[in-house]
């Protein structure tokens, strides 16, 4: 079976969420291989996209020096990737584009090459889409239930929402 790997820093990060779209959506949820914590350097959250599904604000990144995302590796079988893209709205809403970023995998250190899909701003350009409690939540207890470091759990506390 061919793998492929995606970063994922929102609510993709929740098991129990991700577990809910993918059979919802009639995919075999057994196609995620693993699933582990994993860091992306050069990046942080910006708050620039509305998600009408949402009813708010999702996140969103952008380049930035001497900052560090934490989040899921999903090594997924590719058979999944177009599944992933539609889920995403790629490439209108979030574009995973042609290029993939490098993480490092938290339990042993390993640079994977990943997907990484951002979100294009939407076209009014603000940047305080604030997410709603639901949301802060489901991304809150991913990064309990994976265990990210309490500085940045309470990053995400810190999070202003609707």
């Amino acid at each position: 079976m061919a793998t492929d790997f995606i970063f994922s820093y929102g609510s993709n990060m929740n098991r129990s969420e991700l577990r809910s779209w993918l059979e919802g959506s009639g995919h075999d949820s057994s196609l995620v291989v693993e699933a582990s914590p994993a860091t992306l350097e050069g990046y942080d959250f910006v708050w620039n996209y509305y998600s009408h599904g949402r009813a708010g604000g999702t996140a969103n990144l952008e380049h930035k020096d001497n900052s560090v995302i934490w989040g899921i590796l999903l090594e997924i079988d590719e058979s999944l990737l177009k599944a992933f893209d539609r889920k995403e709205g790629h490439p209108y809403f979030y574009s995973r584009g042609n290029n993939r970023v490098q993480v490092t995998r938290v339990r042993d250190g390993k640079k994977v090459m990943a997907w990484l899909y951002l979100a294009n701003p939407n076209k009014a350009g603000g940047r305080d889409m604030r997410p709603t409690r639901d949301y802060k939540k489901l991304v809150l207890n991913a990064a309990i239930f994976w265990e990210f470091p309490e500085e940045y759990i309470e990053k995400i506390k810190a999070w202003d929402s609707q």
